[in-house]
C-alpha cells in the first residue's frame, strides 16, 4: 500500500506545538503519525493545517495553500471554539456576538468539505474540546447565564448531524470530554491541551483511523 497522507485542518488545538508545555512531538498530530504509521505497518505522514486563533471563515482562504499542495487522502477538521467564542484577538476583548455565527458555521463547514471532496480527499470532521473552569473569560456575562459551553455544544451538534446527514466520518472529541470530568486536567488553560490531553486527542483520532482503514 502507498503511503497514506492526512492533513490536520483546524485551529491552534491542532498546531499545539508552542502552547504551555507541548512541543511538537507532544502534538496530537505527531503522534497520530508515528503510532498509526506503526499499527497499520505503512507510512502515514500528518500535515500541520493549525492556525492559531483560526476560525471556518478564514480557513477556507486557506485550503489550497495549506491543505490541498499535499494531495492529502484525509483531512480532518477540528474547528469550532474559536467560531463560537465571544473573545476577539484583534483586540484582546469581548464582544456582544460570537466570532462565526451558527448559521454560517455550518455553511462554512460544508464549504470545506465540498472542497476537500472535490479534491479527491476524504473529510473526518471533528468536534472541538469543551472549555472549562481554567478558561480566562468564564465570568463573561453570556457565559454566566447560559454556561459556559452552550455555543461550543450547539457548533458540535451542528457538526454531528452534518457528518450524520452525509455520512461523513466523525471523531467526537467533545463529548469524551464531556462524559469525563477528570479530561479537565487535560486542558490547563481552558481551552488548549496538555502534553497528557494531546495524547489523549491522539488517541481517538488513531482509533477512529483504525476503523477507516480497515486495519485489523
Amino acid at each position: 500500500m502507498k503511503e497514506i497522507k492526512i492533513v490536520a485542518l483546524g485551529d491552534s488545538i491542532t498546531n499545539g506545538a508552542g502552547i504551555g508545555d507541548v512541543n511538537e512531538q507532544d502534538t496530537f498530530r505527531y503522534l497520530l503519525q508515528s503510532d498509526l504509521s506503526k499499527i497499520a505497518k505503512i507510512n502515514i505522514k500528518v500535515f500541520n493545517a493549525g492556525v492559531n486563533g483560526d476560525i471556518t471563515t478564514t480557513a477556507i482562504l486557506r485550503l489550497e495553500r495549506d491543505v490541498f499542495q499535499y494531495k492529502p487522502d484525509y483531512v480532518t477538521v477540528m474547528f469550532g471554539v474559536n467560531d463560537a467564542g465571544y473573545y476577539r484577538p484583534a483586540t484582546d476583548s469581548m464582544a456582544d456576538t460570537p466570532r462565526v455565527s451558527a448559521k454560517d458555521f455550518r455553511s462554512n463547514l460544508e464549504i470545506i468539505i465540498k472542497a476537500i471532496q472535490d479534491n479527491n480527499a476524504i473529510p473526518v470532521l471533528v468536534t472541538p474540546i469543551p472549555m472549562n473552569k481554567f478558561y480566562a473569560h468564564k465570568d463573561f456575562p453570556a457565559y454566566i447565564e447560559n454556561g459556559l459551553n452552550y455555543i461550543v455544544d450547539e457548533y458540535s451538534q451542528i457538526i454531528r448531524d452534518i457528518c450524520n446527514e452525509r455520512q461523513l466520518h466523525l471523531i467526537d472529541v467533545n463529548m469524551v470530554f464531556n462524559n469525563d470530568p477528570d479530561t479537565v486536567n487535560l486542558i490547563p488553560d481552558g481551552i488548549h491541551p496538555n502534553k497528557c490531553g494531546h495524547r489523549f486527542i491522539a488517541d481517538l483520532y488513531i482509533a477512529e483511523f483504525v476503523k477507516i482503514l480497515n486495519i485489523e
